[in-house]
């Protein structure tokens, strides 16, 4: 499995800004999401969809 990761962390900066997307990633730094957990793999890991994973970055919620 391909991760997609890289491709929407340059897709989210693309559409909203790098300030924007490190805004996000420390927002949800300070609410627990990880981003290496275990070697290279964290909370942004696993997901499949490139639209979740965009709406993960900016709400730091799965749901």
């Amino acid at each position: 499995m391909t991760k997609i990761k890289p491709y929407v962390f340059n897709l989210f900066a693309k559409r909203y800004g790098e300030k924007q997307l490190l805004d996000c990633l420390e927002a949800n730094e300070k609410a627990g999401v990880v981003y290496h957990r275990e070697g290279i793999s964290g909370d942004y890991d696993n997901f499949e969809d490139v639209e979740k994973l965009i709406e993960f970055i900016r709400t730091g919620s799965r749901t």
